[in-house]
């Protein structure tokens, strides 16, 4: 039997250390060359402000819907995630109200006291929205405010009978109708109809009388 020397051992036992250091070492940088490789996703802030934009104007329609006069919305956070928090008013009484984002199912809702500054925020607020809604225009050499054309056309008593053709057509078209409105654009009667397919939201709008669909959107 072959006797191995005592310096042989230590050889052998150093080669073999340095083998598998070598070993781990090429390991590691294969792993991290494939991570090198991954795209990273860096959000882009102009879409996010838009999305925060399109969410809050969701979520203060929603509520004007429900009866509330809308002070606020805020960027907040819940539980580490993204939220929405907003201020209104309803019945003489202050609430703060808190929304996932952009879901937009309610996590809290609490009275609060009516702070000194919030009722020149709300008329600021109002105004804006006046001054948006409701502006003055000219055209074809006739003055004419913008919301006209929709009260005019709320008012016809076909309008209950094609508001149902709407909700119906959306449908038949494989939607599940949310909610429906009537908009003035261009001086034409709008529905702007909020539907849901599976999980996904959608915005579809359609042409009045004629219901001839525009646009349909994920929202």
């Amino acid at each position: 039997m072959k006797i191995i020397k005592p310096f042989s051992i230590k050889a052998t036992l150093s080669t073999s250390l340095v083998v598998a250091l070598l070993g781990t070492t090429v390991g590691c940088a294969v792993v991290g060359s494939v991570y090198d490789n991954q795209p990273v996703y860096r959000g882009d802030n102009n879409s996010q402000n838009n999305n925060f934009n399109r969410v809050s104007q969701q979520l203060r329609q929603d509520l004007r819907r429900k009866g509330y006069q809308v002070i606020d919305i805020r960027a907040d956070s819940y539980r580490g995630d993204r939220a929405l928090t907003a201020y209104a008013k309803k019945n003489n009484q202050a609430y703060e109200l808190k929304y996932t984002y952009p879901a937009l199912r309610l996590i809290s809702s609490s009275k609060k006291a009516w702070p000194d500054n919030w009722d020149n925020k709300s008329q600021n607020n109002n105004n804006r929205y006046k001054e948006n809604k409701h502006k003055d225009n000219y055209q074809n050499g006739q003055r004419y405010k913008k919301g006209d054309v929709e009260d005019t056309i709320k008012r016809e008593s076909r309008y209950p009978a094609i508001k149902r053709r709407a909700v119906n057509k959306v449908r038949a078209m494989g939607y599940r109708v949310e909610d429906i409105d009537l908009e003035e654009k261009n001086k034409r009667g709008i529905f702007e109809i909020e539907a849901k397919r599976g999980s996904q939201k959608y915005e579809i709008l359609l042409s009045y009388p004629n219901l001839d669909v525009i646009k349909v959107r994920k929202d």
